[in-house]
């Protein structure tokens, strides 16, 4: 045996909320609420525009909160304006899209030559007189100053410049660059 539901059941069912007018009547509100949650108030006005235009001729009966269904009604419209928006989220572009970015990382090639050059420096390194070893990381790599350096080592200014000048003589990156 079935129960009748509703009207034939003698039950008065609420009337359904004009979901346009619940917007317009809470404009002010529903933009706030969502300028906050999407931070922008122009996206918060163009879904809420999206979603008075969705809300057009909706009736369901039985909606617990009219106006919590109104503002979920704007964000999903702001989500599909997002996503719109996007491109590269969509299959259609997608291969081509993947075409123009190119791949900024060193492939093995330079990765096998830097690690080839930092073996040859580090060979260079072993062999000079440890004052060249030190004056030279000083300013090459924690980029003393040369006054900073002299005092450091108790040199003058011209003594710390030849000694740089000898370190990198050694170098073979340097021989290079040159």
């Amino acid at each position: 045996m079935s129960v009748p539901c509703g009207d034939a059941a003698g039950i008065d069912r609420a009337p359904s909320p004009d979901f346009q007018a619940l917007l317009v009547a809470n404009y002010a509100q529903l933009h706030r609420r969502l300028a906050r949650h999407l931070g922008s108030a122009d996206a918060a006005s163009e879904s809420l525009h999206d979603a008075w235009l969705r809300l057009a001729g909706t009736a369901f009966a039985g909606v617990q909160s009219p106006l919590a269904y109104v503002y979920r009604v704007a964000c999903n419209a702001a989500m599909d304006r997002l996503r719109a928006e996007r491109p590269w989220q969509s299959a259609d572009g997608a291969q081509e899209t993947l075409e123009h970015l190119a791949d900024q990382s060193p492939g093995p090639e330079l990765i096998a030559e830097a690690r080839s050059d930092l073996q040859a420096v580090e060979r260079a390194m072993r062999v000079l007189p440890l004052r060249h070893q030190h004056i030279l990381v000083a300013l090459r790599v924690h980029e003393l100053t040369r006054e900073e350096v002299a005092v450091r080592h108790g040199l003058s200014l011209r003594r710390v410049d030849t000694t740089l000048r000898q370190a990198l003589l050694h170098l073979p990156l340097a021989r290079c660059a040159a």
